[in-house]
């Protein structure tokens, strides 16, 4: 996942790009950015669909998002925003199109939203607070992600994420916080609540991963532990299938360990012949 500092860019290559607003709607539109040339292979181009910079009490509704170049819907420095009713789609093996990405933002609002890509569905990045997910179906994709984090100086915390009545289907992971070792920032992410939340045969659906790496060797593997403190994380009535023998992987950091993080309600079964079980370091 990329800094802050190239999110903004990318916003700026977006095919609709809106900054400092207050109280837009857009509402009801079908955008097929395949229509302007677009190819999702991650490399033809590198626009986004839509993006949001400095827009407050503002929302989008009922919108469809089709084939995106890359992310669909990037949102920096957003605040008081509501998203509803929005239908995202990619293929599943269409590189870097994240379906909802955001930094830097505050007191956002997701429900009703259907998203399937070849990235995250909803990927949140440095200095985001108080986001409320809800009636959220994933997949295909790399689940709702925190992060990554902690690769850049000055990152900021992201705390207050709530995620309920939501479905992962057929997603690499589900729940996912990772943040890469030997990080820049000292940082804190804390008091997330995940609750009532359906597993589809999922590839990892509970997965915190601060050992992060995406395409080894990375510069800061083998440097030290992730400088990232996760804590008061509390993961209830999560249920359902996992393709990995292992469904829950606590893989915290030796420096900072996760601190208060609470599961509770787990039933998750392995779809293979061997029994399922969880990890934790």
């Amino acid at each position: 996942m990329v800094s802050i500092a190239s999110t903004f860019k990318a916003l700026c290559l977006s095919f609709l790009f809106i900054a400092v607003a207050s109280r837009p709607t857009i509402r009801p539109k079908v955008f097929n950015v395949r229509r302007y040339g677009s190819r999702p292979d991650g490399k033809t181009d590198n626009a986004n669909t839509m993006g949001f910079a400095f827009v407050n009490n503002s929302r989008i509704k009922d919108i469809t998002s089709l084939n995106s170049k890359m992310g669909h819907f990037n949102f920096f420095s957003v605040h008081r925003f509501n998203i509803t009713g929005v239908t995202i789609t990619a293929p599943g093996d269409s590189p870097n199109t994240d379906g909802i990405k955001m930094g830097s933002c505050s007191n956002i609002h997701i429900s009703n939203t259907n998203i399937g890509t070849g990235d995250d569905c909803i990927a949140i990045l440095s200095g985001t607070t108080n986001l409320d997910i809800s009636n959220v179906k994933c997949g295909p994709g790399h689940g709702i992600s925190v992060g990554s984090l902690g690769k850049n100086k000055d990152e900021k915390d992201v705390k207050h994420l709530t995620v309920r009545d939501t479905v992962f289907n057929g997603t690499s992971d589900g729940i996912r916080i990772k943040t890469w070792e030997s990080s820049a920032s000292k940082i804190v992410v804390s008091n997330f609540i995940y609750e009532n939340i359906q597993m589809i045969d999922v590839g990892k659906p509970i997965n915190i991963d601060q050992k992060y790496c995406p395409h080894p060797p990375c510069e800061h593997e083998k440097k030290g532990e992730s400088h990232v403190q996760i804590q008061d994380i509390k993961l209830k009535n999560i249920y359902g299938t996992s393709n990995n023998i292992v469904a829950v992987n606590l893989q915290c950091s030796k420096s900072f360990p996760c601190k208060n993080v609470k599961l509770i309600d787990i039933n998750l079964k392995h779809t293979g012949l061997e029994k399922g079980h969880s990890t934790a370091m």
